[in-house]
């Protein structure tokens, strides 16, 4: 099945209305699950657990269950007219192993919001790619600095209820005001980008590519984190871009968080340039952006067409259908 030619939001999450919560990638901790249920349930949202939410793979212990009880999962919030919002609970591994498999169509027909990151990037791409739905890159239910976890920060929370929730349009999104300005290293002269915006797990869009899943990013701003990557494997991953012609035809690639090799401070330094390197002069590159495996973050809607102010550093969302 070919790409649809417009990208359509998903259904706003009413107030009161249903969180239905999925893991269909890596294992729950269970204890954070049930630390983050209550917290969804004290703003006034229904829970509903997906009936494998909680499982184990019995022969690989990276999976939450089985590929087909994963996927089930997924089918059943997405088919489920009672479920306002699909929130995965981790990252990990996995969503890859059934994007063949995915009811696109159905998916589709019932445009809500699905929300995570991490490993969920490959799930985003696909739902952009071949049912043409916006999804949130954002804070899910336990891992992850999630809503489980005590690192939950309220800056990153508000975010999320302000991209997910019945505002009427997507607020504008921008930092927080102590973390200084965008480093900004190529801008055009107006200071203003635009296009489709695709902030992703930058190993897991490369592992897509070659595959249907993957969205067109001519014209795209791609939003750049990824954690436990060393900057010759980061190289490695944006080379690989580039040599694929994905790099040349973006409007922007913005660089959020990469961390936890124990080289952050170096890590900062490098990507950005590394960004600057492997781009052609039309393309505008930024960093510090809040996006990333940090305690503060911004959700941000996958396929979405923002327009970005880079001396501001915020991104605008026009509520219309992304062509």
């Amino acid at each position: 099945m070919g790409a649809p030619t417009t990208l359509r939001w998903p259904t706003p999450l009413p107030p009161g209305g249903t969180i239905g919560v999925c893991s269909p990638a890596g294992p729950v901790d269970t204890a954070l699950l049930d630390a983050g249920i209550p917290k969804l349930r004290a703003r006034g949202y229904r829970v509903l657990e997906a009936p494998h939410a909680r499982d184990r793979h019995p022969g690989r212990d990276y999976l939450a269950g089985t590929d087909d009880a994963r996927l089930d999962d997924l089918h059943t919030l997405f088919l489920d007219p009672d479920v306002d919002l699909i929130l995965c609970a981790r990252g990990g591994y996995g969503t890859m192993r059934f994007l063949d498999r995915l009811d696109y169509d159905a998916i589709r027909a019932r445009p809500k919001p699905l929300v995570g990151y991490s490993d969920i990037t490959a799930l985003q791409l696909a739902l952009a790619r071949r049912a043409g739905l916006i999804s949130f890159s954002g804070i899910m239910a336990t891992a992850g600095y999630g809503f489980g976890q005590d690192t939950l920060d309220p800056w990153s929370e508000a975010s999320f209820w302000a991209a997910v929730g019945d505002a009427g349009e997507t607020p504008v999104a921008g930092r927080p005001e102590d973390d200084g300005p965008w480093d900004v290293l190529r801008a055009p002269a107006s200071g203003v980008v635009s296009g489709p915006l695709y902030p992703v797990c930058l190993t897991l869009l490369t592992s897509l590519l070659g595959t249907p899943y993957v969205p067109d990013l001519r014209g795209a701003i791609l939003v750049i984190e990824d954690i436990y990557e060393a900057a010759d494997r980061i190289d490695r991953c944006l080379t690989q871009l580039r040599l694929a012609g994905i790099l040349d035809g973006l409007s922007a690639l913005f660089v959020g968080s990469f961390n936890g090799t124990g080289e952050d401070d170096a890590l900062r330094r490098d990507v950005p340039a590394l960004a600057c390197d492997l781009t052609p002069p039309h393309v505008a590159v930024a960093a510090g952006i809040a996006y990333g495996h940090i305690p503060r973050r911004l959700t941000l809607p996958v396929g979405a067409w923002s327009e970005v102010d880079l001396a501001k550093g915020t991104f605008g969302f026009p509520r219309a259908e992304t062509t």
